[in-house]
């Protein structure tokens, strides 16, 4: 997949977003992004007015395509002063955190007692739709290596065939679980909203809304050149949205605090 076609999803799966996010008045609406890759959903969020800081990992497979400021974090320590944000928002990220609940406790630190936390987060229907196309585009790699000179990575950079060969794509052979909890079989469980409502509950927060964001694709990126987004919309109804949107305020806070 290239970074084009990442950004028109991710793209997507934001403005199905927006609609929870509280305006934008005249005062400033601080907004913490955690993981925010490239920086292009911080950039649209700033561009609507949001007072954006951007945090990712300086280990980001993203670093270097960039397109808005990223601060570098530790993944633990959130870089933002206590009750000093309006909003927290992730996209798929938190799957990929190994403490989990200590992230989790950090947002809820730096929210404000009214602060809404928003994560769009994969789900299990991703998890069962990268697994059955895998294989298919796993061949589809090899076919690559063979007939293309260059072969692009998930980042959208090109790396020379070269410099990949058949030994990296069999060792791709068997196929790895996508974040950091269960196994390839346990993790759509984990991927699950029963276990993600659970875990907010245990780290502090309320979920209040869970809305499919109303797009598909897998993690194997085998039609990503051809499908477009309009095919994608309408798999979706048929076959369940590879991502969620999360909505979460803090136990305690009044439902029509924004």
């Amino acid at each position: 997949m290239s970074i084009e076609q990442l950004h028109t999803i991710r793209a997507h799966e934001l403005a199905r977003t927006l609609k929870f996010f509280p305006s934008v008045g005249e005062g400033t609406c601080n907004l913490l992004e955690i993981g925010a890759g490239t920086g292009q959903q911080a950039a649209q969020l700033a561009a609507l007015g949001y007072a954006v800081t951007a945090i990712d990992l300086p280990s980001s497979a993203y670093a270097k395509q960039r397109v808005h400021p990223v601060l570098d974090y530790d993944g633990r320590h959130v870089p933002a002063s206590d009750a000093s944000m309006d909003v927290v928002f992730s996209s798929n990220v938190l799957e990929h955190v190994v403490e989990v609940d200590s992230l989790l406790q950090e947002t809820s630190r730096v929210l404000t007692p009214a602060g809404i936390a928003i994560h769009v987060l994969p789900t299990t229907s991703w998890r069962l739709l990268t697994t059955l196309t895998y294989y298919p585009g796993l061949l589809k790699r090899f076919v690559q290596i063979l007939f293309f000179k260059n072969l692009v990575r998930h980042d959208g950079s090109a790396v020379s065939r070269s410099k990949v060969g058949f030994f990296s794509a069999f060792s791709m052979l068997w196929q790895k679980k996508h974040g950091e909890r269960g196994n390839l079989l346990t993790e759509a469980w984990y991927f699950s909203e029963h276990w993600w409502r659970k875990t907010f509950s245990e780290a502090g927060f309320v979920v209040q809304e869970v809305v499919p964001t109303g797009i598909i694709y897998s993690g194997s990126f085998l039609f990503s050149a051809v499908l477009p987004l309009s095919a994608r919309k309408s798999l979706a109804a048929l076959l369940g949205s590879s991502t969620k949107i999360y909505v979460l305020k803090k136990q305690g806070a009044h439902a029509d605090e924004n």
